[in-house]
């Protein structure tokens, strides 16, 4: 048996997964590959920055609902000008 190679590199997996990452983190439309190990590769990446988003979101809502702040207010100081004559 003679080994066969892919019909894919490892530089369009990179690819693949990156753009699925991307994707997921812009909320585009997804835009699958149709070659099926590529896909694999686009969702594994959708899928991971999907479960990032949705870590930082969890996060975020129970650090705002366990202490709400405060809404800073705001001051400002105008410095009068000296002119010397």
């Amino acid at each position: 048996m003679s080994p066969q190679s892919p019909s894919w590199t490892l530089h369009q997996l990179e690819t693949a997964y990156r753009q699925g990452y991307l994707e997921a983190l812009l909320a585009r439309k997804p835009r699958r590959p149709h070659h099926e190990v590529l896909a694999a590769s686009w969702e594994a990446g959708w899928r991971d920055a999907n479960n990032l988003l949705r870590m930082r979101l969890r996060k975020n809502g129970e650090a705002e609902a366990k202490a709400p702040r405060p809404t800073p207010r705001l001051t400002a100081q105008i410095r009068g000008v000296q002119r010397r004559v």
